[in-house]
């Protein structure tokens, strides 16, 4: 069972993911580029990222969440949850 009521806004978190085996996230320079735009679509609307780091089977985000008053009215938990679900299975 994952963890997901641990993010607190304002704090920085590495967020992380590593494929398994020798199975690839990123096959090929457009994988890279469609993550990459689904991070500008959902990412950025609810942190700021300082750095990221993409390769072929993992990647890194360093991430710092925007205070809970930036964010859209939407029940705040649910509405970050969302984003990075919209992130990964987008």
């Amino acid at each position: 069972m994952s963890n997901t009521e641990g993010f607190e806004y304002g704090y920085v978190y590495h967020i992380y993911t590593h494929a398994n085996g020798k199975d690839l996230i990123f096959r090929e320079d457009e994988n890279y580029k469609y993550f990459l735009s689904k991070i500008l679509k959902y990412i950025l609307l609810i942190a700021e990222i300082y750095a990221y780091c993409l390769m072929p089977n993992h990647f890194h985000l360093l991430i710092r969440f925007k205070d809970s008053n930036q964010l859209s009215n939407e029940d705040e938990h649910k509405y970050l949850m969302k984003q990075f679900s919209n992130l990964l299975n987008g």
